[in-house]
């Protein structure tokens, strides 16, 4: 019998392209960080934010980029791409203001056209709240790129209890449309989400560290385990 040879993963670069500070990108990013870790993924993460460098405060192995460069310097990016040679998944956090470059970059290169010559597909990441801005962002995003890409939409509920904006908007009829999968962070409470940026932990890390208080400890157990089965429905669009 003939064995049929074992395909490869699609291997997955995830990036936040919005432009929107202050929306969550760095936070959903480190519980992505916390899913794909929690799976063994073979993971490379980036840091494009080298004013503030929050995510990799919490992630510290992750690489800055720095992308405040001319457009004809953006070829800095390509490592992003290259860490997909020993990585499934590369996650890269964007800073405010930040997607423009990032764009530029995909358009420049025409990775969208050579996901597949490459072995990856592009995963965009989208934040979801009650803010015009971000959902006007989502909109011209879509606009552009539509099916050239993977999609995911996460329902960030930091600040309100409903995002009414986004659910009765066009861009969600779309995305909705054409299947797109929708995922919801919750609230953490405030106490605990400042102690874990004091402590520049995630999430996962915050379960079990002596800096926080055993409430706060239970509390992102609970929250952890509300993340793990969010991003379990998301599956086939972040894991390789």
């Amino acid at each position: 019998m003939t064995t049929q040879p074992k395909s490869q993963p699609n291997k997955k670069l995830i990036v936040f392209p919005q432009d929107k500070g202050g929306i969550g990108k760095s936070f959903v990013a480190t519980l992505l960080y916390d899913y794909l870790t929690e799976k063994a993924v073979k993971l490379k993460t980036f840091d494009l934010d080298h004013a503030n460098s929050t995510f990799q405060r919490f992630v510290p192995e992750a690489e800055f980029i720095d992308t405040d460069v001319d457009a004809n310097k953006l070829a800095v990016l390509d490592i992003m791409v290259n860490s997909l040679e020993t990585a499934d998944v590369a996650l890269v956090d964007n800073r405010a203001s930040g997607g423009t470059k990032v764009l530029r970059y995909i358009e420049d290169s025409r990775l969208t056209e050579l996901q597949k010559q490459l072995n990856f597909e592009l995963v965009f990441v989208v934040i979801a709240l009650q803010d015009k801005d971000a959902i006007s962002q989502i909109a011209d995003l879509l606009d552009e790129y539509h099916d050239r890409v993977l999609w995911l939409v996460v329902r960030n509920y930091r600040d309100t209890a409903t995002i009414t904006m986004y659910d009765g908007s066009k861009t969600r009829e779309r995305l909705q449309a054409k299947g797109t999968l929708e995922i919801e962070v919750p609230c953490l409470t405030e106490v605990t989400r400042n102690k874990l940026q004091m402590s520049n932990l995630t999430v996962s890390k915050g379960r079990t560290s002596p800096q926080v208080h055993l409430l706060d400890r239970s509390r992102c157990q609970t929250f952890h385990e509300a993340m793990m089965a969010q991003f379990d429905k998301a599956k086939g669009v972040i894991l390789p």
